[in-house]
């Protein structure tokens, strides 16, 4: 039996027959049905085998079968799906046979992406993909041997040391709107608080974004994060900033899912257009997490600085989110 959905992409057409799956993407919604026609008469005349690779298949197929099965099951499916569909619309390792993969395929993907992207984000995909290759090969038993073994990776970035400045942060917030004086009655005023608040706390945009009044003790002047990145539920500690801007803007959002009201997405969009507008150059959302654990360095001790961030690796802690400036450490020696 076929079924198919609108994606944003064009017709994605599945076929469950006699325990055999299969799904295929199409512009049309005509060249869905026809392939599906196709698929079930070949199920019918036994050309398909229950968990075995389609007939001819490429990557294309290893990876649209890691987007549907595997990463909704993760945190972060929404990065994932995307990559893995700009993938499957890439002809230079999409349209490869699995007969035929090898290292040259990812050695020349991964040459041509790196002029396009930076090492890191490379390497990110070089994950994703070594990943589904690796099901394909043991689980799927869609490959004979794993083809990326022996790919190297490109060198990572260079850590990113830049700590947000006192001036930089009041021109963000005014250029988002946001004030203690007024409600945050718009969502880019409301980016402009979680900006504000992401200084204080060291929390990523994520957590931000999905953090609810349930979530926070304002008797113990906590907030806590239940999904993290490590994932490693953890408490953060409020300063008196950080509750002062929960308190404005819980004044505003009450009754909503989240105490922002502002989604992943929209966080991402609006800070870009506020950084632009006010002219600040050479610097992210995610710095005010490097930002507030710099400052957060002078009250707390490496331990406990860990504690608050979530890093499991003090090394990472100490050479990619701690910045202080040479003079304050001067400082301390008087």
């Amino acid at each position: 039996m076929a079924s198919f959905k609108k994606t944003a992409t064009g017709w994605r057409a599945d076929v469950f027959k006699k325990g055999i799956r299969r799904s295929k993407t199409f512009r049309a919604k005509r060249e869905a049905v026809a392939w599906s026609n196709q698929i079930e008469y070949e199920i019918e005349q036994g050309h398909h085998d229950t968990g075995a690779a389609p007939p001819n298949a490429t990557m294309y197929h290893i990876l649209e079968r890691y987007r549907d099965d595997v990463s909704p099951k993760k945190r972060g499916a929404r990065w994932e799906v995307t990559r893995l569909n700009q993938m499957m619309r890439d002809p230079l390792l999409a349209d490869v046979k699995l007969s035929d993969v090898g290292p040259r395929h990812f050695s020349a993907w991964r040459d041509k992406r790196l002029k396009e992207v930076s090492g890191s984000t490379v390497n990110r995909e070089f994950n994703l993909l070594t990943h589904a290759c690796k099901l394909a090969w043991r689980e799927w038993q869609w490959l004979k041997e794993h083809p990326m073994a022996g790919v190297s990776r490109p060198p990572e970035n260079k850590p990113r040391d830049r700590v947000i400045t006192d001036a930089e942060i009041e021109s963000y917030v005014e250029t988002s709107g946001f004030s203690f004086k007024t409600p945050p009655a718009t969502v880019l005023s409301r980016v402009g608080a979680m900006f504000l608040f992401a200084s204080e706390t060291a929390m990523r945009g994520g957590e931000i974004c999905k953090m609810k009044k349930t979530d926070i003790d304002f008797n113990k002047r906590v907030v806590y994060i239940p999904e993290t990145k490590t994932g490693v539920p953890r408490w953060v500690p409020l300063s008196t900033k950080a509750i002062k801007i929960l308190n404005h803007v819980l004044d505003y959002t009450k009754g909503t899912p989240t105490v922002f009201c502002v989604t992943a997405s929209q966080r991402d969009a609006l800070s870009r257009k506020i950084m632009k507008k006010a002219g600040l150059e050479g610097i992210n959302f995610h710095d005010t997490r490097r930002t507030a654990l710099t400052r957060l360095s002078q009250k707390f001790g490496p331990m406990e600085l860990a504690k608050i961030s979530g890093h499991q690796d003090l090394k990472i802690l100490q050479s990619v989110y701690y910045a202080p400036d040479p003079s304050d450490l001067v400082e301390k020696l008087e």
